[in-house]
């Protein structure tokens, strides 16, 4: 599929957009429906009414009238009904938003002939500047930022993914610098090769992985950058960030991990998760650690378009394939409110559909027992979504691997190895399935109070499953402690799951089971994808319970 000589109308039809949006954030409709009124009769007789960049014209202008007529209505009646912008010139929940998410725009659809032709006779092909993501500001705010917009080819033959990301966020404050977390170069540090677990990972031999960036640009201009092991620090032309939104692109390159971690791959399948670079909430006090699940990340929207060769399939949430040609196929979305993007690519995996409610829940394996499985999370989705809260996305996957963890969670995602379906699937799943609420939905720092996730999916696993009867346990220590300061993984888990699970069975004791079902009713309604603090944990128990947290942990 190739568009000859429409460039330029390309670009007329983007710099129109751009005005429309401009106009429409003001409050000015009159003035926008005019341009979105040019822009659909110059799309409808460039590509035909039924193309899609005719649609999305459409689309744009059927918005803004209605959002005039409100804005008519409101002031016969006495209120300012039309312009539902926040403050900060986002829609406000429940507003329209000028692209509709499910369609392909303008600049996508360019991108997918782009991208798609990098297959052709291609070994290995570095996608250029020239072929990057230029997002359309409409489309990115009508979603919570940070926005990221990733393209990526999968290479098999090299295991490689080549790609370019462009991430839209903002500062409060001036800073000097933007940094990026770069999770997946811990898979080239020699010095986490001598963990007494990490060997189980590599029993595969040492294949190691890493992402190495390319080229960072700030509105157009190509800027400084230096990677410092698992961070990127990014400095702008000017020497600071100003307050307010900003937009980077930043090109990369990543090496596969071939071995059995939570992420790695073999013959059959790769799982990825954190691999992507992403905003760092605070770069002080990390230290890379294989021990707990050291990654803390905004809840995020990403929109992404990823070409994958013939004979492998991608499992991603909302990824709808767009253009399937003899040698690849590609795939876009949007997934929203989401800490990172995970992503499963395959080939002869097998697949078993369950829906429990709104929730589709897909399972890819390659072992036998897919019904136990998806019954364990069938119940778990329903225990959660009943007990909690809502689950907010449409889709969850599982999927079986080798990787030497029992299991893993990633937003929408879920990672279950062959030797934790074939002992105890059931009590794997359910605790998997509710890290979807207590880290995905519900943040905390996992580096330093992993206790907030762990010992509370713990607890209630056990809690729902096993109908325990609670007692009071005093003198709980450790919960201070941060993942660098254990030494092994058995330790890590007495502290942060044995005794973060003892913790909550003291409020669950001191609540009761009504107390404890509102406890988490209440957590969820105040805090979802927001990341929660020690203090404002620490704050909420004392309301909820009427004593203070030291309570709960030094009573003796």
């Amino acid at each position: 599929m190739k568009i000859t000589g429409s460039s330029w109308i390309e670009k007329l039809l983007e710099e129109l957009d751009d005005e429309v949006v401009t106009l429409y954030r003001r409050g000015r409709y009159p003035e926008a429906i005019k341009l979105a009124e040019k822009s659909v009769r110059i799309a409808t007789q460039a590509f035909g009414a039924g193309h899609t960049y005719a649609k999305s014209a459409v689309n744009n202008l059927n918005l803004i009238r209605k959002a005039y007529n409100e804005q008519v209505l409101g002031e016969q009646n006495g209120t300012a009904a039309g312009n539902r912008l926040s403050p900060k010139g986002k829609p406000s929940p429940g507003t329209g938003y000028i692209f509709a998410p499910k369609a392909v725009s303008l600049v996508s659809l360019v991108l997918i002939i782009l991208i798609s032709a990098l297959f052709v006779g291609a070994s290995f092909i570095p996608v250029t500047e020239e072929a990057g993501v230029s997002a359309s500001p409409a489309h990115i705010n009508a979603y919570p930022l940070p926005y990221y917009r990733v393209k990526a080819v999968f290479y098999p033959q090299h295991k490689m993914i080549e790609g370019e990301q462009e991430v839209v966020f903002e500062f409060d404050e001036p800073r000097r610098e933007a940094v990026f977390n770069l999770y997946l170069n811990r898979y080239q540090n020699d010095a986490l090769n001598s963990s007494e677990i990490r060997r189980y990972a590599l029993k595969r031999g040492m294949d190691p992985g890493y992402i190495d960036i390319q080229r960072v640009s700030c509105e157009g201009k190509k800027v400084s950058f230096r990677e410092d092991g698992e961070l990127l620090m990014v400095t702008p032309e000017k020497g600071v960030f100003d307050p307010g939104e900003h937009r980077l692109k930043i090109g990369f390159r990543v090496k596969i991990p071939f071995i059995a971690d939570r992420v790695g791959g073999n013959e059959q399948g790769i799982w990825l998760g954190n691999w992507l670079p992403t905003l760092c909430i605070d770069p002080r006090g990390y230290k890379p650690t294989e021990i707990g699940d050291p990654y803390v990340n905004y809840s995020s929207t990403y929109e992404f378009l990823f070409t994958v060769p013939g004979g492998y399939d991608l499992v991603l949430s909302n990824a709808e394939i767009v253009e399937e040609r003899e040698n690849a196929r590609v795939y876009h979305g949007i997934l929203e409110r989401v800490r990172d993007l995970p992503v499963f690519l395959n080939r002869g995996y097998k697949e078993a559909v369950a829906r429990e409610g709104e929730t589709e829940i897909r399972y890819y394996y390659t072992s036998r027992n897919s019904d136990e499985v998806l019954d364990a999370a069938k119940k778990a989705v329903a225990f959660y979504t009943g007990t909690v809260g809502a689950y907010p996305w449409k889709q969850l996957n599982i999927v079986e691997n080798d990787m030497y963890l029992d299991g893993m969670e990633y937003s929408t995602m879920v990672l279950i190895s062959t030797r934790a379906i074939k002992n105890n699937p059931a009590r794997t799943v359910f605790h998997e399935v509710g890290h979807q609420w207590f880290y995905n939905i519900i943040g905390n720092d996992q580096y330093h109070h992993p206790f907030m996730d762990e010992g509370l999916v713990e607890f209630i696993s056990k809690y729902a499953l096993d109908d325990k009867t609670p007692r009071f346990w005093p003198g709980i220590r450790g919960l201070d402690r941060n993942l660098g300061e254990f030494g092994s993984w058995r330790q890590y888990r007495d502290v942060h799951y044995a005794n973060g699970e003892k913790l909550f069975e003291n409020i669950y004791f001191t609540l009761g089971k009504e107390g404890f079902d509102r406890f988490l009713r209440d957590y969820y309604n105040r805090f979802k994808f927001r990341l929660v603090t020690l203090d404002q944990f620490e704050r909420f128990v004392a309301e909820q319970t009427g004593q203070p947290f030291d309570q709960f942990i030094n009573n003796k």
